[in-house]
Order: C-alpha cells, then structure tokens, then sequence
C-alpha cells in the first residue's frame, strides 16, 4: 500500500473536494498561502497547531491529522533504518 502524505488527503478530499481554492482555504486556515501550499505538496509536515486548524475549519480531530502524519513519517523511515543493519540488544544476565 502507498504511504499517503497527510497534505494529499487534505488536498484531494478536502480542498478540491469542497472546490475551494488553495489561497482560499489557507485564509479559512489562517496561513499563508505558502504555509499550506508547503504541506499540500509534501514539502512540510502538518505540524500539531495546523491539526487544531484544520479540525476547526473543516472538522473531525486533531488526533487524526496527527495520528496520519505520524504513521506517514514512520513508514518513510521505515526502510531507511533497514540498511542500518541494525540488532536487537539482550541484556546478560548478571551472575553476582
């Protein structure tokens, strides 16, 4: 499955969605046209305070924007970490 930057979804379903400008909804949002633009086209995270944004404008909760962005940041490392080779750490038991 494709990981999917939060500011698509915003993008996709709720500005074009609602056939809202760009310039638009960041007045909605109250940013600047290139704050949003920034995250629309993955060039920025949705930051916590642009979750409560969003969620008050056009609904739903900051913890899902959150929650969307997170579990996008976490998939983009994934594979990265991988070439790292690294191991797991076990404790030794001590013996006294």
């Amino acid at each position: 499955m494709r990981n999917i930057h939060p500011g698509e979804i915003l993008r996709e379903d709720i500005i074009n969605g609602n056939e809202l400008s760009v310039t638009a909804a960041a007045k909605l949002l109250g940013v600047t046209r290139t704050t949003l633009s920034n995250v629309l086209n993955q060039k920025s995270d949705i930051s916590p305070e642009m979750c409560f944004r969003i969620a008050a404008v056009f609904g739903g909760t900051p913890e899902v924007w959150a929650s969307l962005q997170t579990k996008y940041n976490l998939a983009a490392v994934a594979e990265k970490v991988k070439q790292y080779k690294l191991t797991p750490y076990h404790a030794h038991a001590r013996t006294a």
